[in-house]
């Protein structure tokens, strides 16, 4: 089973709550391809790490590289656990669509490509 600890080899800093990495587990990382309903979106390397504008405001250091793809903490049952959040919606335009039944029965959401999909800055 992945363990983003040690495929990424990032250690935990107990001050921001997120794996840590040099700069050369950095420059090592893949992208991380998440298939959904048989289609591949790709998570470039700049897109797994906390924007590092923010470093120093969730008490890291400045120059650090913090992974924002972790472990959920406990075990769902089956597979790798993800919520897709902040980092993917904001590289993937996403569609939400509730459907005309109140029991949610034709719910669904669709993911697309934006300019911003592949960008190597965050």
């Amino acid at each position: 089973m992945w363990n983003p600890d040690t495929t990424t080899g990032g250690v935990y800093d107990y001050s921001v709550g997120l794996l840590r990495l040099d700069e050369e587990g950095y420059n090592k990382l893949q992208p991380l391809n998440l298939r959904i309903n048989g289609a591949t979106y790709e998570l470039t390397p700049n897109a797994q790490i906390l924007p590092r504008t923010l470093n120093v405001d969730v008490g890291g250091d400045k120059d650090g590289y913090y992974l924002i793809i972790a472990d959920l903490g406990f075990p769902s049952g089956s597979g790798l656990d993800f919520i897709l959040g902040q980092s993917f919606l904001e590289r993937f335009y996403s569609v939400y669509d509730s459907g005309q039944n109140y029991d949610n029965t034709d719910s669904r959401v669709g993911f697309a490509e934006t300019k911003y999909s592949f960008s190597e800055t965050n």
